[in-house]
C-alpha cells in the first residue's frame, strides 16, 4: 500500500493548508519590513534642521559640495558618519534663512586653528545672502543654533 504526501502532511500534522504560506515566510517578510521602514526613519530624522543634502554637514554623503571658509571656496567628500562630541571642533556654519547658500567655515587648513577637518553644525539665523568667512557670518547672524551633529570631512581648495 502507498502512502500519498498528501495524506503524510495530514497524518504528521502539518498544520499547512492548501493556498497558504508557512508561518516563517510570513514572520519573515514583516520583519524586513519593519527594519526597511526603522532603517528609513533613523536616515530621515538623523539630518540636521538646515543642512544641506549631500553638502557638508549632511549626513547623506559622499559627494560633498562646494563651501567657503577665509573667503576662499573649497569642496570636500562628506563622511557618513556622526561623530561624537569629544575633543576641539571647528564651525560649520549652515543658513535655515538662505536655503541657496553654501556652508561658510571659521576654518580651513594652514589657517588658524584649523582641526583637521572636524567639524561642528551650526544654524546661522537672519543671513539671506552668500557670505564667505566665518567673521562674516558672526558679524551679520542675528542668532545661532549648535545642532549637535559633528562629522568629519577633508577640506580640498578650488583652484
Amino acid at each position: 500500500m502507498f502512502l500519498n504526501t498528501k495524506d503524510l502532511n495530514t497524518s504528521l500534522g502539518s498544520g499547512r493548508r492548501k493556498g497558504r504560506r508557512p508561518k516563517m515566510e510570513v514572520v519573515t517578510v514583516k520583519r524586513l519590513l519593519t527594519i526597511a521602514v526603522v532603517t528609513g526613519l533613523f536616515f530621515a530624522l538623523a539630518a540636521p534642521a538646515g543642512a544641506h543634502p549631500n553638502l557638508p554637514g549632511s549626513p547623506v554623503g559622499p559627494p560633498g559640495g562646494t563651501f567657503y571658509a577665509n573667503d576662499l571656496a573649497y569642496e570636500s567628500a562628506v563622511t557618513p558618519a556622526h561623530v561624537p562630541n569629544k575633543g576641539p571642533f571647528d564651525a560649520f556654519y549652515v543658513f535655515p534663512d538662505c536655503p541657496t547658500c553654501a556652508p561658510v567655515s571659521d576654518a580651513a587648513p594652514g589657517v588658524g586653528q584649523y582641526n583637521g577637518g572636524r567639524w561642528a553644525v551650526i544654524q546661522a539665523f537672519g543671513i539671506t545672502e552668500q557670505l564667505t568667512s566665518g567673521a562674516a557670518v558672526v558679524a551679520a547672524a542675528t542668532s545661532f543654533n549648535d545642532t549637535g551633529h559633528r562629522f568629519v570631512c577633508p577640506l580640498i581648495r578650488i583652484n
